[in-house]
């Protein structure tokens, strides 16, 4: 194997597994990662590991500090204001779009996402409940086939991904969120685009709410998800 596949393979280690102590709350917000500390840890060079860090501050999970490092995004009141108001706009367009016109290769899709999401609860894995969900989301923001739509859902991914993660100390919100995504599916399945909206905008604004039901705490961040954006945006 060559140096360079070998590179993106042990960068790819790094990121899932940094990317999983996040979610999980291994990693809590506002910690400090230390190249040398995650190196050591997962028996990997400080290369991938910063290739992986990289990877993680584009999709929002992780921040960089100017003279002080990567730290793990934390997500204050205001921001979950914004990204869910922008959330809810994007959700209920694609959604829309993906029932006018059901497309049987996305039913598919969604529908072998229920049938593992459905697993994942039964063995009580949230982590990969809280991948499922995102993949779920992202299998409807992709059949829209619009470039720029693809390039808003992955640009609030990470938040979504941070934020799913967060609501698993929600008493039953993981079935909710599962049944609501039911009929999601649902409604695109059957080319009911009224049907689907109103389902979208159901689970969006519950998901929300999860986030107080959750005992959500929102302590000042190192660098928050809303300042990371901002921050992006002026690149």
């Amino acid at each position: 194997m060559n140096d360079s596949v070998r590179r993106v393979t042990s960068s790819e280690r790094a990121y899932d597994a940094v990317r999983r102590k996040i979610l999980t709350g291994a990693l809590p917000p506002r910690s400090k990662l230390v190249v040398a500390a995650l190196a050591s840890g997962l028996d990997l060079s400080a290369t991938p590991i910063n290739e992986a860090l990289a990877a993680l501050e584009r999709e929002g999970l992780v921040t960089y500090a100017p003279h002080r490092g990567y730290f793990v995004s934390s997500v204050t009141p205001e921001a979950v204001e914004e990204i869910y108001s922008v959330r809810e706009v994007f959700e209920l367009l694609v959604v829309r779009v993906a029932a006018q016109k059901p497309d049987r290769p996305v039913v598919e899709r969604l529908a072998s996402i229920l049938s593992q999401a459905r697993q994942s609860i039964r063995l009580g894995d949230t982590t990969k409940f809280s991948e499922l969900d995102v993949e779920f989301h992202r299998a409807i923001w992709t059949s829209s086939e619009n470039s720029l739509a693809v390039r808003i859902g992955e640009l609030i991914a990470g938040q979504m991904s941070l934020l799913v993660a967060a609501t698993a100390r929600a008493p039953g919100r993981f079935r909710g969120a599962y049944e609501e995504h039911y009929e999601i599916y649902r409604a695109i399945k059957n080319g009911d685009p009224t049907a689907a909206v109103a389902a979208m905008r159901r689970h969006v604004r519950n998901a929300k709410a999860a986030l107080a039901c959750a005992g959500w705490e929102t302590p000042r961040a190192e660098t928050s998800v809303s300042e990371s954006i901002a921050k992006r945006r002026t690149r």
